[in-house]
């Protein structure tokens, strides 16, 4: 995940959507909060995170703003989920399954998880399990101890 000139593209589930990033993520992991499970419809969402100018989107998208801290992106062709919007860290979260498929390249490395205490099944993986986020993206730090077992909770 280090190489500074890697570009990675991907598209939506019907390729009229392309997403193409720039570089490395500053973070990648596994995100447990309601609005995730809600938008993809699961139990845990993998994201990977860059500054906002090295992602580009092309394609026809509409944006859902729920809070002001996020606008999810997707096609609006066949709904699939492409990215989330993070103007006020100027950064965009792309779900790494965008950029997995034939023509993907990126290898996505999870770092941590975040928003855990709002989790709906434990994952024991070794990562930290973060109450909010990590403090260099504007949380709290603290983390949740692993249970041990992985399953629902």
């Amino acid at each position: 995940m280090s190489d500074e000139n890697a570009v990675h593209k991907g598209t939506c589930y019907c390729g009229a959507v392309t997403v193409t990033v720039k570089g490395p993520p500053a973070a990648a992991g596994y995100c447990h909060c309601l609005e995730c499970r809600k938008w993809h419809s699961a139990p845990i969402n993998a994201f990977g995170i860059w500054p906002a100018d090295n992602v580009t989107i092309e394609g026809p998208t509409t944006t859902s703003t729920v809070s002001e801290v996020s606008g999810r992106v997707s096609c609006s062709k066949c709904g699939g989920c492409l990215v989330n919007l993070k103007p006020t860290m100027g950064m965009t979260a792309v779900y790494p399954m965008t950029l997995a498929g034939p023509e993907g390249t990126f290898k996505f490395e999870p770092a941590f998880h975040i928003f855990y205490e709002e989790r709906v099944m434990d994952v024991s993986d070794g990562l930290p399990k973060f109450v909010d986020v990590p403090e260099q993206f504007g949380g709290s730090g603290k983390t949740v101890e692993e249970s041990g077992s992985s399953g629902w909770h």
